[in-house]
């Protein structure tokens, strides 16, 4: 499922809502960790756009109304790596796949092993 494209400001909500599990506007505002801290009429604002885009329910079952996420942070993981690989690949073919084979040998080693070992799990499967 392909998902909208969501801001740097939302992702970061989006991560304590992915976090706590079920949040309100106050828990938000609690744990929010930008450098800018955000208004709490801000913060409700990105949530509703956050559910206009598919990525939290809200419950008004009780006041204050709190919100849930509707898609894994797994799922919006992949999705974007997903997104970036084919316009990746589309811009720069074969040798856009060349250099990125080429840069993971700038890893750290223990990020290179972790990317080789889904790899290969993943070729296993195919």
């Amino acid at each position: 499922m392909a998902y909208k494209e969501i801001s740097n400001l939302e992702l970061e909500i989006m991560d304590i809502v992915w976090e706590e599990g079920e949040v309100s506007i106050r828990d938000v505002l609690e744990k929010q960790s930008s450098k800018k801290l955000l208004a709490y009429n801000t913060i409700g604002t990105i949530l509703q756009r956050l559910e206009q885009k598919g990525f939290v329910k809200k419950k008004i079952i009780k006041f204050p109304h709190t919100f849930t996420a509707k898609i894994t942070k797994a799922s919006y993981g992949r999705n974007v790596v997903d997104g970036f690989l084919k316009k990746y690949l589309e811009s720069f073919g074969t040798s856009g796949m060349a250099s990125f084979a080429e840069s993971i040998e700038n890893l750290p080693q223990l990020e290179k092993q972790e990317l080789l070992h889904i790899l290969e799990k993943h070729e296993k499967h195919q």
